[in-house]
């Protein structure tokens, strides 16, 4: 009887298994060290753009105030106010967070001056809120801020 002995042998040693493990591990650990970075980043994109949408809401608010023709509303009877607090639609004293209604990470300052001409009102609407980082929420905060020019008609 003669022994049979294959030279080559396919597959893969453990050598190189292991190294490519070891390859692979490294690849995904620094994956993982980004993906926090990453979702604070979507986090803080919705923040800005829900206090967008928030400040402009809040502009169209007085905008239709400036335009209605109910008592105690209309163009003439906008207050010049900085910053505007009371009754809707200028909203409760800066800089509380927690009064927005359903957004208690935001809070919103109008405030109305009187435009270059004496027909028209310049309205600011700026929303703070809180800022997001990799590890938390932070109490100190971002703004956007949005102005108008507001004509009588």
């Amino acid at each position: 009887m003669t022994g049979f002995c294959r030279k080559e042998e396919s597959g893969f040693t453990l050598v190189e298994i292991l190294v490519a493990v070891f390859i692979l591990m490294i690849g995904l650990v620094a994956v993982m060290q980004w993906f926090p970075l990453g979702t604070a980043g979507v986090e803080t994109g919705r923040r800005q753009s829900t206090a967008v949408f928030l400040a402009e809401q809040q502009i169209e608010q007085i905008k239709a105030f400036a335009l209605s023709t109910a008592a105690g509303q209309g163009f003439a009877n906008m207050p010049l106010c900085n910053p505007c607090a009371g009754a809707a639609p200028f909203g409760p004293a800066p800089p509380n967070f927690n009064t927005i209604p359903g957004y208690p990470e935001y809070s919103r300052t109008v405030t109305i001056a009187n435009g270059p001409t004496v027909t028209t009102r310049l309205v600011r609407v700026q929303v703070q809120y809180r800022r997001v980082t990799a590890q938390s929420v932070l109490t100190s905060g971002q703004q956007v801020d949005f102005t108008t020019l507001i004509a009588q008609h």
